[in-house]
């Protein structure tokens, strides 16, 4: 007679529970993806934010007044954008850009700039 040690191959139970733990690092892989989607997605968006804060802020170099009368924007993607400038002394003007992300949050960008 055959001893119940010398069996060999896997039994029901070892496949069941092989699968599960190989289930598991399956969903944690995916979540892994799942979360490097999420950053990038956000990356594309602060990058985007502070592109148009940049270029506000090159169009306050040129022409400081026109660029503060301009009040709020609508952008591209569903940002807005908002240029104020004040008194930061004598011959100075403080430039603040805001730019207002698509579904919430901004981004500031502030600059001392010589006054016209």
């Amino acid at each position: 007679m055959r001893s119940m040690g010398t069996r060999r191959g896997l039994t029901l139970l070892e496949t069941m529970i092989a699968l599960v733990i190989l289930g598991l690092v399956v969903l944690g892989y995916l979540e892994v993806f799942a979360g490097t989607a999420r950053a990038q997605r956000q990356a594309e968006l602060w990058t985007q934010a502070v592109t148009y804060a940049e270029d506000a802020m090159e169009l306050a170099k040129i022409d400081l007044a026109a660029a503060d009368a301009r009040g709020e924007e609508e952008l591209a993607g569903g940002f807005r954008r908002q240029v104020q400038s004040r008194p930061a002394g004598p011959s100075l003007r403080l430039v603040t850009v805001t730019v207002y992300f698509p579904e919430r949050g901004q981004f500031v960008l502030e600059r001392l700039l010589e006054a016209p």
